[in-house]
């Protein structure tokens, strides 16, 4: 019983993780920013720019199409 009451813990316990890192749910995530960039053709050199959520991007227009400012 334990066992099951622990398992059933953990479940919600990355569930919620999950639900909460999602681009949207990021306090990080900007919609006029996603607004404003979200069908730019964006280059495929991949320096690797680091979002504000702390992610890597390929580059600051991929970033900004997701709506993640570049730090």
């Amino acid at each position: 019983m334990r066992n099951k009451i622990f398992n059933t813990f953990l479940l919600v316990l990355v569930l919620t993780f999950i639900l909460t890192s999602c681009k949207k749910g990021n306090s990080c995530y900007n919609e006029e920013l996603y607004q404003k960039h979200k069908n730019d053709i964006c280059p495929m050199d991949c320096p690797g720019v680091v979002g504000c959520d702390g992610k890597t991007y390929c580059n600051g227009c991929i970033a900004m199409a997701h709506g993640i400012s570049i730090q």
